[in-house]
């Protein structure tokens, strides 16, 4: 096969040339052009199999090269590169049959992985071409058909001798009689996606298949997308002599070295086929609860003999107390002494985690009740709502998201400190809204404070009561309706009043006079 490299970028190209591993791909030639004209030449006088181009260039862009090749009905896989990650390029690069999209700064481990998925998209074309009809059914359902087998095992849709049949059905090459083991891997998202989540799956698959079962065109490596990272379950054959640890901490190495993220292994004991579904099962709850065991390899038996934690995490008293003095640091000190192998170690279960989370979160809103103010309002905060949720993932998760608590928790006091001096914006509330049922209930609700600290910072500010200040704005659209003529009951019933008599004795109250000797008043100054 034979690539060229597009860039107006000397540097880059030089790069790309130097960097990749072009004899293990299968390449054996590479070209290079610095524009779009030069490319266009190439293109035109030699057999290009793959083009490597960058997307802006000032003579003309990588897409329009693309758009070029698309048009004059030149054949080519083409991978583009771009330090900006741009919809209209994308959309572009979809809709002219682009292979690969990927975000600069140049990497070789995945410029070789998306060029690895090119080649073996190329040939499987060429053997389409080469076998006819029959080639192109078993390319298509052979690798296709071992995995939908393994996917239907690892599903529970293959039960019982279910599995065996249905090998034999579609003969499949899979010994119904081996014992196999179940190496499942939890992969944290990077921090820098530097390329899609399908051509990242198919990377961590070939990685699996390559270094666990010794085929680098995946066969029996499953995967899926999940909140904060991937999943892939390898059923791996078990053979005699093989040391599955050792296979492990390889793969481990490479997904690291590529991604540079985290990686959790668990791999389970030996299972006949019909009880890989139960054993897939276990695995994943236990990736899933064991969260003591993040970022290690372990073995299935491992965690079945630890014993789970039932006690509290926390100490309500201690936590409190910590807040009451504003000691953060210790607070924290406290949550990691708690944490500490010697407490939890490998036992640490997400349910205890989650636990945990709402211990903390009890000894703030008591802390916050104790101040009068309504914790409602402190989990508007998406960052918090976000770390919130990996909270029960690891011990550092509860810890990171504690802390960012604890500043959210100490600026949404201070915000609240400020509002108290500022009863004019109660007034406010209470002058729009005065005609409603409210009462110092619902006004201390949207001010997220308690009723009884309302009552008592606006007694403070105000020197009145706030029932008194409601009263008093109901009082007076009444008075101001019955100057306009209208009648007692019509002006009772619009400042918010449902029952006359209640109106009456508290109109007196207020003014000294009943709400008709107010009206005969108004009338005798017109007479």
């Amino acid at each position: 096969m034979h690539v060229l490299i597009v860039d107006d970028d000397i540097a880059t190209v030089d790069v790309v040339q130097n960097s990749v591993d072009w004899e293990r791909l299968g390449i054996t030639q590479t070209f290079s052009a610095y524009n779009i004209n030069c490319a266009k030449k190439i293109l035109l006088e030699e057999k290009i199999d793959i083009i490597i181009s960058d997307i802006e260039m000032p003579q003309g862009s990588g897409i329009e090269l693309l758009e070029w090749m698309r048009e004059e009905g030149i054949p080519g896989e083409f991978l583009l590169l771009t330090c900006h990650e741009r919809f209209d390029y994308a959309a572009k690069a979809l809709k002219n049959q682009a292979s690969e999209y990927l975000l600069k700064p140049f990497d070789v481990n995945i410029m070789e992985a998306a060029l690895k998925k090119i080649i073996l998209k190329i040939r499987e074309k060429r053997q389409l071409r080469a076998e006819g009809e029959y080639g192109k059914w078993a390319m298509q359902n052979q690798r296709q058909m071992k995995l939908g087998f393994w996917n239907r095992v690892l599903s529970g849709h293959l039960v019982g001798s279910g599995a065996a049949d249905s090998i034999e059905e579609k003969r499949l090459h899979i010994d119904p009689d081996a014992e196999y083991r179940l190496v499942v891997s939890r992969i944290a998202r990077p921090d820098e996606d530097k390329m899609n989540s399908g051509l990242m799956l198919f990377i961590m698959e070939n990685i699996h298949s390559e270094v666990l079962c010794g085929k680098p065109d995946n066969e029996s490596v499953l995967s899926r997308v999940e909140q904060g990272g991937y999943i892939l379950i390898t059923v791996y054959p078990e053979l005699k002599g093989e040391n599955v640890d050792r296979k492990c901490r390889e793969l481990r190495r490479d997904i690291r070295e590529i991604f540079g993220t985290e990686i959790t292994t668990c791999i389970s004991g030996k299972r006949s086929l019909t009880e890989l579904y139960d054993a897939g099962q276990r695995v994943l709850r236990l990736l899933a609860e064991n969260v003591g065991y993040r970022g290690v390899l372990f073995h299935e038996e491992e965690v079945s003999q630890e014993q789970k934690i039932t006690t509290s995490l926390f100490e309500l008293e201690q936590m409190e107390r910590l807040l009451e003095e504003g000691q953060k640091v210790k607070f924290l000190s406290y949550l990691k002494s708690r944490l500490m192998p010697g407490d939890c170690g490998r036992r640490l279960q997400a349910g205890v985690l989650k636990r945990g989370r709402e211990e903390i979160l009890q000894a703030v809103y008591t802390y916050l009740g104790k101040k009068g103010i309504s914790a409602s309002g402190l989990f508007l905060d998406e960052d918090l709502r976000a770390l919130e949720q990996k909270a029960s993932q690891s011990a550092a998760d509860l810890i990171r998201w504690a802390s960012f608590l604890l500043d959210c928790t100490r600026n949404y006091e201070e915000e609240k400190k400020k509002q108290y001096t500022l009863s004019e914006q109660v007034n406010r509330y209470i002058m729009e809204h005065y005609r409603e049922n409210i009462g110092r209930s619902e006004v201390a609700q949207q001010f997220h404070l308690s009723p009884e600290y309302l009552s008592k910072v606006y007694k403070q500010e105000t020197g009145k009561r706030l029932k008194d200040f409601i009263m008093e704005c109901r009082i007076e659209e009444a008075k101001r309706r019955m100057d306009q003529g209208e009648r007692v009951s019509e002006a009772a019933e619009a400042a918010g009043f449902d029952n006359f008599t209640y109106f009456s004795t508290v109109f007196k109250k207020y003014t000294g006079i009943s709400p008709n000797q107010y009206r005969r008043r108004d009338e005798d100054l017109l007479s």
